[in-house]
């Protein structure tokens, strides 16, 4: 065997070991979800539950405080998504086709939110808020749920608008269209991917979003994340139900990563640049 086969092999080697961890990582923390999702029978000498079923998912669903979660977090998610397009796309198509000063600060300004605690944030909104008298407010929960969503929106909603060749727009113009149809008929058909791996990102913030509802809505707004952290972060640990719950979270997210796979590329293949 040549040094060089020698070489490639362990390099193949070194590859699966790095490949395996990585996967191993991420695959077994979901693993031992659906194992305690799914346990009805689960005796502690064994290492799988000796019985499986769906009593955990009957047993929150009973109860009206889990019920209220689920709602409030499938109704706040997609108002959060909504309002933050309405704001990202016409600011994505300025940002996207004027390449100005301004409009690269405004762009690192946006993106210096991402590396902001939200808990700091948080706390900057919680006298705020107090003094609006907005807490535990529903409708005010949306725009703290899109702090945390335009930056990646409006990143995405940007490169969209930035692929777009600016000689269309100049062509419509004089062919006699409004700016608004220009926008429309123009744009729109060009970056909807864009627009819509933006709006997913929103939606998904917000649906996993914990500690600014804890701090804003919490205990009159709770949504999922809330619910699950009241069966494992308090002073008991209850793993079956805040499994279950999880679930609730975990299967809409793998189809948006799904989805998100197919479509991100296209709308943030310059988003780094």
């Amino acid at each position: 065997m040549t040094v060089m086969a020698v070489a490639d092999r362990r390099q193949r080697l070194w590859d699966l070991l790095v490949i395996g961890f990585v996967v191993f990582y991420m695959v077994f923390p979901i693993f031992v979800l659906l194992e305690y999702a799914f346990a009805e029978v689960w005796y502690a000498y064994q290492l799988f539950p000796t019985k499986l079923g769906f009593k955990w998912f009957s047993w929150v669903l009973r109860h009206y405080d889990t019920r209220m979660a689920i709602i409030y977090s499938y109704t706040l998610a997609p108002l959060a998504m909504l309002a933050t397009l309405a704001l990202c796309i016409p600011a994505g198509y300025v940002l996207g086709t004027r390449r100005t000063k301004l409009s690269l600060l405004t762009e690192n300004l946006v993106n210096m939110n991402m590396a902001l605690p939200v808990i700091v944030i948080g706390t900057g909104l919680l006298p705020l808020y107090f003094k609006l008298g907005l807490l535990n407010n529903y409708w005010a929960i949306i725009p703290a749920h899109m702090i945390g969503a335009i930056p990646y929106t409006l990143r995405s909603i940007t490169a969209a608008f930035m692929q777009v060749p600016r000689d269309l727009e100049e062509v419509a113009r004089v062919l006699g269209a409004t700016k608004i149809q220009v926008i429309r008929k123009v744009y729109l058909p060009l970056t909807w991917r864009g627009i819509l791996a933006g709006g997913i990102f929103a939606f998904s913030w917000s649906l996993n979003e914990f500690i600014l509802t804890l701090l804003l809505g919490f205990p009159t707004i709770k949504t999922l994340p809330i619910a699950i952290y009241e069966y494992v972060g308090g002073y008991y640990l209850t793993p079956q139900p805040a499994a279950a719950l999880s679930l609730l979270i975990l299967i809409p997210s793998i189809f948006i990563a799904i989805f998100l796979e197919k479509y991100v590329k296209v709308s943030l293949g310059m988003g780094g640049g």
